[in-house]
């Protein structure tokens, strides 16, 4: 178990799966990455450590699942949303994603806590971040992707002068935003502030120098990401910590006038000129959906399907989702079954919400979550917070 846990945290980075393409994989001909059934090595790798803690997982699912009227309406709602879906075969194959999820929760929530296991999975999130940052700083200084044997770590082929790529400009320069293996900076950025957000709040982590080293390393991806949003997020996680966590006053000014520095850093980046009408309609395009199948949603998987049937302002700019997790389920489950997740949700963090350490890195989230779409779309960013919101609802009950 401890060796499994280390090597898919290790993993976890990395994008290395082989893409199915059906037809429904298509929009107008063109393939679509996020409607193509992918399997990914560490979709292997998690599989296994869900079929090791299988039966106690289960026991919690029926736990939660005993009162019939509630479980009852569960069954009708997920019935209903199958039968009204846009696309059957990306509802199963969606459906097995959320299953994957929760299991994944189930499992770190009930194994996190042992020490062996807590301790691989520090030890392979600071090697591949290790691994991520030297990736990206050689496309930072390269401007296009470096290829080799980084391409079997799922590195994609791009340059600078790729239609599309995201860039940024600062100080009059141009720059490439490194992708490292992740299918967007924007997502290579979330998934290191979780980590960061995670990293900084735990009390349970003894070895100081690796802390700190993860700290770091993490840091250094989040601010090469040039993202705006996780830049603005990872202050205010710094600040929120360290004015609970710090007595001493001239410390919290340095923090500070640290966060003043990131604060004109990020006011100094530009990217594409066109990131707030894309969002926008995007936005747009949510909630007519919302509007139209408020009860049964898209399906879970078929949400493309349906943006796509409204007009794209912008013809060299594919397929993605409304950049807002919220709109993003509630269009895909309708208002119904949002609700009752929602509440299960809620439910959950109403009794932890005397832990400062659990709701931290889950704002993170939620936050980064109100401006993409990554934590409910791409498999790295999925995982990782399935893993790390299954320990800190364990954490809880481990003395600190």
């Amino acid at each position: 178990m401890e060796l499994l846990v280390f090597f898919f945290s290790l993993l976890l980075p990395t994008q290395l799966g082989k893409h199915f393409f059906f037809p429904f994989s298509y929009l107008s001909g063109i393939r679509i990455d996020y409607l193509a059934p992918t399997l990914y090595i560490t979709d292997i790798i998690s599989f296994t450590l869900i079929l090791l803690s299988f039966s106690s997982s289960w026991k919690i699912i029926k736990q939660q699942l005993k009162n019939p009227i509630f479980s009852l309406s569960i069954y009708v709602l997920i019935a209903i949303n199958f039968i009204f879906a846009l696309s059957k075969p990306l509802w199963l194959y969606g459906f097995a994603r959320l299953l994957q999820f929760i299991f994944l929760f189930l499992c770190f929530h009930k194994q996190g806590r042992k020490k062996y296991i807590y301790s691989a999975l520090i030890w392979g999130f600071f090697l591949g971040s290790c691994a991520e940052l030297t990736l990206s700083l050689l496309q930072l200084s390269a401007r296009h992707s470096i290829q080799g044997w980084w391409y079997y770590l799922g590195e994609r082929s791009f340059s600078v002068f790729t239609p599309g790529i995201a860039k940024a400009y600062f100080m009059g320069k141009e720059f490439l935003r490194p992708y490292g293996t992740f299918s967007h900076p924007n997502s290579l950025g979330g998934f290191y502030l979780l980590i960061y957000a995670f990293i900084l709040t735990q009390k349970k982590i003894t070895h100081l120098l690796l802390k700190g080293a993860l700290l770091f390393t993490s840091t250094a991806l989040i601010i090469i990401s040039f993202s705006r949003t996780t830049l603005v997020v990872y202050i205010f996680v710094n600040l929120l910590y360290f004015s609970k966590s710090i007595s001493c006053r001239i410390c919290f000014l340095a923090k500070i006038c640290i966060s003043i520095v990131f604060i004109v850093f990020i006011f100094n980046i530009s990217g594409d000129v066109y990131s707030f009408q894309k969002r926008t309609d995007f936005f747009e395009k949510s909630l007519v959906i919302i509007v139209q199948k408020p009860f049964t949603g898209t399906g879970i998987g078929s949400y493309l399907i349906a943006q796509h049937q409204y007009p794209q302002k912008f013809s060299t700019f594919f397929e993605q989702p409304v950049h807002n997790i919220f709109l993003f389920a509630i269009a895909q489950l309708g208002i119904p079954l949002s609700l009752i997740f929602s509440t299960l949700i809620i439910r959950i963090i109403r009794v932890k919400n005397q832990s400062f350490h659990l709701l931290l890195p889950i704002a993170a989230a939620i936050l980064t979550g109100c401006a993409d779409h990554y934590w409910f779309s791409l498999q790295q960013n999925v995982l990782v917070l399935a893993v790390i919101s299954g320990i800190l609802f364990e954490y809880e009950k481990t003395p600190s």
